[in-house]
């Protein structure tokens, strides 16, 4: 079973007036495995987040056909089975790191004594545990990533879009996430990963 399937995708973005237009995918033909690990390289402004973009909704193409978890990409009920960690993502800073977890989680319907396990289990997992209290405000970069990877498995989800995930870490950190990902692939999740890196994707990819 393919977790992700695209067909003759395109995506034409046009200034005003549609004067200009810059075609940011042309005819892309996709699928990948569910269970893998699928590394998506090109360089900034080949169209990897565009991509991204379609399939959870946040853009639409302009022609072709794409699904999800057996599903047209549209149906908002597939919302709670996927995660998404976004390139560049922002946290409120007047927030710790374990309030922001408490935050999605409850946008994803968890709340109690499972939400506050489930926000320590993934602390742990992405070392991150010791800093649960402190404000986003003085994370760094590499920190921040950490919070963005926890953020998107809040929801316990079957498949995983993460854009650019090792973007400011050091070479521990990118290690410890190429750890992260190999441990969802035995739990037969689906990790759709953008990156720019090829050493990074080469590494823990199962197709490129």
């Amino acid at each position: 079973m393919n977790a992700i399937e695209v067909t003759n995708i395109s995506k034409t973005y046009f200034s005003s007036f549609r004067k200009n237009k810059v075609d940011a995918l042309i005819d892309l033909d996709l699928s990948v495995p569910a269970g893998s690990i699928f590394g998506l390289l090109g360089p900034n402004g080949a169209g990897k987040t565009t991509l991204i973009k379609i399939l959870l909704s946040i853009c639409f193409q302009t022609s072709g056909t794409a699904k999800i978890l057996q599903e047209e990409t549209g149906n908002y009920k597939l919302k709670h089975r996927i995660g998404y960690l976004p390139e560049n993502h922002k946290f409120p800073s007047y927030l710790s790191g374990g309030e922001a977890l408490k935050y999605f989680g409850k946008l994803s319907g968890l709340n109690g004594l499972h939400l506050d396990k489930k926000i320590d289990e993934l602390l742990e997992l992405v070392k991150m545990i010791q800093w649960k209290k402190m404000k986003i405000k003085g994370y760094s970069k590499g920190m921040m990533q950490r919070l963005g990877i926890a953020q998107a498995l809040i929801n316990d989800p079957e498949l995983i879009f993460l854009d650019e995930p090792t973007d400011g870490v050091d070479p521990i950190g990118r290690k410890e996430i190429r750890d992260i990902l190999a441990d969802l692939k035995t739990k037969n999740k689906t990790v759709f990963l953008n990156s720019h890196l090829l050493s990074e994707v080469e590494m823990v990819s199962d197709r490129v």
